[in-house]
């Protein structure tokens, strides 16, 4: 009694919030930095890429596929000027997916809660409220799985690069279990949610 008293305060208070906002909910997340482990980092600017590495060290992606490390200029051949455009708009798609993941997990939550809601109006059975709320998420995570198809993307970019240029390897930043973990994390949470 007191876990559904709980939902339903927390869900009165979601919809007091987003009425006192005149009712449209908004979303204001900061989606710059890709990564952000330890020391090395991936931060998406607006015509950019800033990738530092875990010596505190940073080199620079632009929109026209030029790379600097430490603000001095590398020499970079057709190939990779390619492989270094298609890196910087691979973190710009990356970016734009995790706000829209963003956008909808409100409404994913909202959601949520108001089948709760109206399953503890209606009478519905606990097993009945938690089957609908499974079904919910595993829906929303299929929303996920493009963004990790992305993180595996970029990482085979990086691999690329760093392979055509060995300045570029010490900012090879994405390890394998990196581009692997969001899909094993999702597999999981699905065999979890099943049990």
């Amino acid at each position: 009694m007191k876990a559904r008293m709980a939902v339903v305060s927390l869900f009165l208070l979601m919809l007091f919030t987003a009425c006192s906002r005149g009712g449209t909910p908004q979303v204001n997340v900061n989606f710059n930095y890709l990564f952000n482990s330890g020391n090395h980092s991936i931060k998406v600017e607006n015509e950019r890429v800033v990738i530092t590495n875990d010596a505190g060290n940073q080199a620079v992606i632009t929109q026209q596929g030029t790379l600097t490390i430490e603000g001095k200029d590398v020499t970079v051949t057709p190939q990779a000027k390619g492989n270094l455009q298609q890196y910087l708009q691979t973190t710009q798609q990356i970016r734009q997916q995790g706000v829209e993941i963003a956008r909808h997990a409100g409404g994913f939550a909202a959601g949520i809660l108001g089948d709760v809601f109206g399953g503890l109006l209606s009478g519905e059975s606990d097993q009945d409220i938690e089957r609908k709320a499974n079904q919910s998420a595993a829906e929303f995570k299929q929303s996920v799985l493009p963004i990790c198809t992305s993180v595996q993307k970029l990482k085979q970019m990086q691999d690329a690069i760093a392979a055509d240029m060995p300045a570029f390897k010490p900012f090879a930043v994405i390890e394998d279990k990196d581009a692997n973990d969001c899909q094993k994390s999702l597999k999981a949470k699905d065999q979890t949610s099943q049990v």
